[in-house]
C-alpha cells in the first residue's frame, strides 16, 4: 500500500499547490471532473492507495510544467541544463528515465497546452517538449505504471514536497516560446529530423492514442540482418512481440519468410500460442490504413539488447577469471598462466583492470604470504614483446638518452603539457625535481665505462665518455629523453579514474570503499594525507562536527555527504560551497582537519581566483592558479576581503561541467583541465553577487556555521584540539570515504537549513527589489523613461551606499530586462514597460 496522497499530499497543500488523486497503476486522475476540483486536508484520507498530482494553470500560483519527452539522455540533459540556466533552477522529476519534467510558476493563469514539433531519430523514436498548462495535471508522487518504481525528484531542493508554490521560478510566455525553439534546434543538432507536418504549439497525439503512424516506405534491409537483431530481443513482453510483427509485416508484406521469422522468434516465449494465432494477427496488420513502426525499431532494440548481452559476457569472463585466481595455489603459476588470461580480459575490457589487479594481489599474498611488488605484476600483465637482440647504443646524445631510459625508464614519466618529470614511489607518481632527473643522467654517464667491451675502438669510446661528462651533454640527454614514448605520457592520462583515491598505503575504490594495491599504470599522481584504514575512528572530530552544527544530526549527515561528494572527483552537482558565519564558529578547525586528510587532493586557492580584486583580468596570460588545481578534489579558498565581488564567470566556468584551459608561467602550451574539485570558500563576509540570474544562484551553496564558541559557556575550549585532530587523520579519511559511499547511496539531499541560508543570501543581494518596492509602482499598463529610472536608482543607491552594486544605466537595464521589457518609441526615446516612478519619490529618498 502506498500513502502518497495522504503524506505528500498534505505537504503539497501546505505549500500552496492544487492537488488531485491519481488512480493506482495509471497516470490519470481518479476524479471525473478533476480539472475543477479543489481538495483540502479533509479529503486526504479518502484516497489511501492513490498517487498525487498537481493541477496546472490555476489558482494563486498557476503551475506550468515543462515535460521533456525524449529517450535520448544527452538531449534531455542538455535541454534541462538550458532551462535551469535560462529560466531558473527548479525541481526535476524523473518517471521513466531519461524523460524529465521541470516545474515552474506561470507569469499568468489560463495558459493552455503548448508543444514543440515532433522529432524522429534514425530508429523511429519520437522526441518533443510539451508545456503543461490549464486543463492539465502532472504526477508528483506515485508508482510509475511502466517502471513500477516511484517517481523521483532529483533536484537539490528535494522536490515539490519541500518547495513552496510561490517560490518556484516564474516563466513567461516569451521564455516558453524561446524554450520550444531551443529544443527544436538541439534536436536538429542531434541528427533528428522534424516529423512532416509537425510544428510548435500544436495539439498532437498522446501515448494513449493509436500507436500506428502515418505511412512510411519500407527501409530496404535484408531479412537476415533483421533476424539477427531480433535474436537479441526478449519476446516475452506482449507489446514488444506485437510491434516486432507489425514491423516485419510493414517491411516484407506478404513474404512468408518474414512470417516464418516472426514465428521462429515467438516460439522462444513461454506464452507462445502457436502458428495459427500468428497467422491471424499477420493478416490483420495494415488494415488500419496506416503503417506500423518500421524495422528500424527492431534494429535499435536489437542493438540495445546486444549491448546488455556483451556486458553480461564481459562480466562472466571476469567472474571466470576470478574463479581461476581463487583456485590458483602457486605464485609462479599466477604470474604466468593466470596472468596470460588476465591480459586478454584487460585488453577486451580495460575498465576491469583495477578489479583484476586487486584480485591477483590479494591471491598472491594468500598463497605466498608476502606482498606482490607492483613492478612484478605490471610486467606480468603487460603484453609480451618478441625477444630481440640487445642493440648497442650509438655514441651520440640520442644514444645517451636511450641509455638513461634503459636504466631508469620504468620508474619515470614525462608530461609534456606540464613540462614535468614524475617518478614512481612505489605508491604513486610523484612530481620529480629537476636535480633528481639530472642525477639519473649523471649516473648513466658514469656507467658508460661498462660498455667498453662492446666497442671495437677504445680510444674513440673513451673520448665520447669524456665529452658526455660535459654539463650540456647531461642536459641534452634529459631533454631528448622527454620525447621517448616509453616515458612520454599526455596529461589526460593522469588521475583519470575519478573513482580511485590515492592513499599512503595504496588506492581506495570509492565505489566500494575497498583498499587496492598501488599500480603505476593507473597514473595516480596524488596521495591523501595518510594510510587508509576502514576501521579507523575519529571520535573527537565527529564530536567537533556535531558541536559546530549544534548537534543537528541532519546537518551533520549532510555535511559528511557533501565532503564525500567532493572526494568523488566528479562534481556533477555544479555547486560552490560558501561556509559562512561570524568568528569563532569552528569552520576553520573542521575544514582544516578535512584538508589534512585529503593531503595532495586538497589545494589552497587565492580568493582573487573567485572574487574581484579591483584589477584587470589577464586574458591569454599564464594561469598558474588554475594549473595548481588540476586533479584536486577539495579546493580551500582563502577568506576574501569584505565587500569583495564574486567573479561570476569564473564560478560558472569551474562548476559548469566543462573543461577550462590554462597555461603555465613559462609554458607555450595550454592545458585543458576538467574540474574535478569542489570549492569551499569559508568567509565571515559573504561576497557580493551582482547577478540575478539563476545560472549563478543555483551554483552557490551557503553552509551556515551559526555557533559561537567564544560566547557559548557550554563549550570548553581545548588549545590542543588541532594536535589531537591530527592524530585522528586516518579516522577522518575513513569518515570521508564513508561520506562518499553515503553520497552514492542517498545523493546530496540538501537539508532545510542550507536551503534557507541560500534563500536569505539571495534576498540580501536583491537590492533592486527594495528600490522597486519603495520608489516605484508596478503594473502592466505603466511606462517609464529609462533615463528617469536610472536617475531614481542613482539617487536612491547613493543615499544608502549601494551604488557599487549597479554602477551605470546599462547594468540597471540588464537587471530590469527579465521583468520589465525595454521599449523604443518614435524619436529614439527609450522606456520600460510595467513600472513607473512613484509621484512622491523625492519625499522618500
Amino acid at each position: 500500500m502506498t500513502r502518497f496522497f495522504q503524506q505528500q499530499g498534505r505537504a503539497l497543500l501546505a505549500n500552496g499547490y492544487l492537488i488531485v488523486p491519481i488512480t493506482p497503476g495509471h497516470k490519470r486522475p481518479a476524479l471525473p471532473n478533476w480539472q475543477h476540483s479543489r481538495l483540502g486536508a479533509t479529503d486526504l484520507s479518502n484516497y489511501p492507495d492513490h498517487g498525487v498530482g498537481i493541477l496546472c494553470g490555476q489558482g494563486a500560483n498557476p503551475i506550468c510544467a515543462i515535460d521533456i519527452d525524449t529517450t535520448d539522455p544527452e538531449l534531455a540533459q542538455r535541454f534541462t541544463t538550458w532551462c535551469q540556466d535560462n529560466i531558473g533552477p527548479t525541481c526535476e522529476r524523473i518517471g521513466n528515465a531519461p524523460k524529465i519534467l521541470l516545474a515552474y510558476r506561470a507569469a499568468d493563469d489560463g495558459w493552455s497546452k503548448a508543444a514543440s514539433a515532433w522529432f524522429e531519430d534514425e530508429f523511429e523514436d519520437r522526441h518533443r517538449v510539451e508545456i503543461l498548462g490549464r486543463g492539465q495535471q502532472f504526477v508528483v508522487y506515485h508508482i510509475h505504471p511502466d517502471t513500477q518504481q516511484p517517481y523521483e525528484w532529483v533536484d537539490l531542493f528535494g522536490g515539490l514536497e519541500y518547495m513552496r508554490a510561490d517560490s518556484l521560478p516564474i516563466v513567461t510566455q516569451a521564455q516558453i516560446t524561446q524554450a520550444l525553439a531551443v529544443f527544436e534546434q538541439m534536436a536538429a543538432e542531434a541528427g533528428m529530423h522534424q516529423v512532416k507536418g509537425g510544428a510548435s504549439t500544436f495539439q498532437s497525439t498522446t501515448a494513449d492514442d493509436d500507436p500506428l503512424m502515418s505511412f512510411e516506405p519500407a527501409v530496404g534491409i535484408a531479412l537476415s540482418e533483421v533476424k539477427k537483431a531480433l535474436s537479441y530481443i526478449n519476446c516475452h513482453d506482449y507489446d514488444t512481440w506485437l510491434r516486432a510483427g507489425m514491423a516485419l509485416h510493414h517491411e516484407y508484406g506478404a513474404d512468408i519468410a518474414a512470417l516464418d521469422a516472426w514465428d521462429e522468434w515467438s516460439a522462444t516465449a513461454p506464452n507462445y500460442q502457436g502458428r495459427e494465432d500468428l497467422e491471424k494477427r499477420w493478416a490483420s496488420f495494415g488494415q488500419s490504413g496506416r503503417s506500423p513502426a518500421t524495422v528500424r525499431w527492431i534494429l535499435k532494440a536489437g542493438k540495445q539488447a546486444l549491448r546488455v548481452v556483451l556486458r553480461t559476457e564481459k562480466r562472466q569472463g571476469m567472474d571466470e577469471l576470478k574463479l581461476l585466481i581463487d583456485r590458483c595455489d602457486d605464485g609462479m603459476v599466477l604470474l604466468d598462466e593466470v596472468a596470460a588470461i588476465a591480459r586478454q580480459v584487460i585488453s577486451e575490457t580495460p575498465e576491469l583492470r583495477p578489479e583484476v589487479v586487486a584480485a591477483m594481489r590479494s591471491r598472491y599474498r594468500q598463497v605466498t604470504g608476502v606482498a606482490l611488488p607492483a613492478a612484478d605484476l605490471t610486467r606480468a600483465l603487460r603484453e609480451p614483446t618478441p625477444p630481440t637482440v640487445k642493440a648497442r647504443r650509438p655514441l651520440t646524445e640520442f644514444g645517451n638518452a636511450e641509455r638513461m631510459l634503459d636504466k631508469y625508464g620504468q620508474g619515470l614519466m614525462y608530461v609534456p603539457e606540464l613540462a614535468a618529470w614524475h617518478c614512481w614511489t612505489g605508491v604513486y607518481w610523484r612530481r620529480a625535481l629537476d636535480v633528481e632527473v639530472e642525477h639519473m643522467a649523471k649516473e648513466t654517464v658514469k656507467a658508460l665505462v661498462q660498455e667498453i667491451e662492446d666497442h671495437p675502438e677504445p680510444a674513440e669510446f673513451f673520448k665520447f665518455c669524456a665529452v658526455s661528462q660535459q654539463a650540456k651533454m647531461v642536459r641534452n640527454m634529459v631533454t631528448l629523453a622527454q620525447s621517448d614514448p616509453r616515458v612520454n605520457v599526455p596529461a589526460r592520462e593522469l588521475d583519470k579514474h575519478a573513482h580511485l583515491l590515492g592513499v599512503a598505503n595504496g588506492v581506495v575504490d570509492l565505489r566500494t570503499g575497498e583498499l587496492l594495491e598501488p599500480d603505476p599504470d593507473l597514473r595516480i599522481t596524488k596521495v591523501a594525507g595518510c594510510n587508509f584504514d576502514p576501521a579507523a575512528t575519529c571520535p573527537l572530530f565527529q564530536r567537533t562536527v556535531a558541536e559546530v552544527f549544534n548537534d543537528d544530526l541532519d546537518m551533520v549527515s549532510f555535511f559528511q555527504r557533501l565532503v564525500g561528494y567532493a572526494a568523488m572527483g566528479q562534481p556533477t552537482q555544479d555547486v560552490m560551497v560558501i561556509p559562512h558565519g561570524n568568528g569563532s564558529n569552528g569552520k576553520s578547525t573542521v575544514l582544516g582537519a578535512i584538508r589534512m586528510a585529503f593531503g595532495d587532493y586538497a589545494r589552497s586557492a587565492d580568493a582573487n581566483t573567485f572574487v574581484s580584486d579591483g584589477r584587470g583580468g589577464n586574458a591569454g596570460g599564464a594561469r598558474e592558479d588554475l594549473l595548481r588545481l588540476k586533479g584536486a578534489r577539495f579546493v580551500y579558498v582563502n577568506e576574501p576581503d569584505e565587500n569583495s565581488e564574486l567573479r561570476e564567470g569564473s564560478v560558472k566556468a569551474m562548476t559548469g561541467g566543462d573543461a577550462i584551459t590554462a597555461r603555465g608561467l613559462y609554458s607555450r602550451d595550454t592545458v585543458e583541465i576538467m574540474p574535478s574539485w569542489v570549492v569551499f570558500m569559508p568567509t565571515n563576509h559573504k561576497p557580493i553577487v551582482k547577478g540575478s540570474d539563476n545560472g549563478i544562484w543555483r551554483r552557490l551553496m551557503l553552509l551556515p556555521f551559526t555557533r559561537n564558541f567564544e560566547s557559548d559557556p557550554t563549550i570548553k575550549k581545548d588549545p590542543e584540539r588541532e594536535a589531537k585532530l591530527t592524530a585522528e587523520r586516518e579516522g577522518i579519511l575513513a569518515w570521508v570515504v564513508q561520506g562518499a559511499l553515503a553520497f552514492q547511496r542517498d545523493g546530496l539531499a540538501t537539508v532545510g537549513a542550507v536551503r534557507e541560508a541560500g534563500e536569505s543570501y539571495r534576498s540580501q543581494m536583491d537590492i533592486l527589489s527594495e528600490w522597486l518596492e519603495e520608489c516605484c509602482e508596478v503594473d502592466p499598463l505603466f511606462r517609464e523613461e529609462s533615463s528617469a529610472l536610472w536617475r531614481s536608482w542613482e539617487q536612491y543607491a547613493k543615499s544608502r551606499g549601494l551604488l557599487m552594486y549597479v554602477k551605470n544605466s546599462v547594468s540597471l537595464g540588464r537587471r530590469l530586462d527579465a521583468r520589465f521589457p525595454a521599449l523604443k518609441l518614435p524619436g529614439g526615446k527609450r522606456m520600460r514597460a510595467g513600472l513607473r516612478i512613484r509621484a512622491d519619490f523625492d519625499d522618500l529618498v
